[in-house]
């Protein structure tokens, strides 16, 4: 019984070790990132004209944020358009997995060269912001949770 009781004490105290988060802040369009860990950013602090790059497990998952003005106030049909039809359009080996529209935000997966590519994309007055995660594609499985633990919070216009 013992020995039980100590292995979860020491689940509790390792456990908030394990999940520890970091956060980014983007103090031009209004954002923060709630991020796992592990990343490690490669952007320089501070640098909010351009998108916040973080890698872990040796360069192998990325993780990208960036505001983007939208002066024209654009839908999100448009900047669906503007980001991603293109692109899937001059290469068709891309194999589109999901797509989702909501509201205020949309999501694209999509497989290329056998990485998977996420793109979460919300829409606020007068701005986007754009998270993408790129993941080896035999690592599918990890991409749910990974994409729960990417926080974006906006403080309400």
């Amino acid at each position: 019984m013992r020995a039980f009781l100590a292995f979860l004490a020491f689940i509790a105290v390792i456990n908030p070790i394990l999940a520890q988060s970091e956060q980014y802040c983007n103090s031009d369009f209004g954002f923060c990132l709630e991020y796992p860990g592990r990343f490690s950013m490669l952007t320089a602090k501070g640098a909010t004209d351009e998108p916040a790059l973080f890698v872990a497990d040796e360069g192998q998952t990325k993780i990208e944020i960036a505001g983007h003005a939208n002066a024209a106030h654009w839908s999100l049909e448009d900047i669906y358009y503007m980001n991603f039809e293109d692109y899937l359009r001059q290469n068709p080996d891309l194999n589109i997995i999901e797509e989702k529209f909501g509201e205020s935000q949309f999501e694209v997966l999509y497989e290329e060269n056998g990485q998977l590519h996420y793109f979460r994309v919300q829409q606020r007055p007068g701005q986007y912001i754009k998270l993408s995660v790129m993941l080896p594609a035999e690592r599918r499985s990890e991409l749910a949770e990974l994409s729960a633990q990417l926080s974006v919070q906006t403080p309400n216009p």
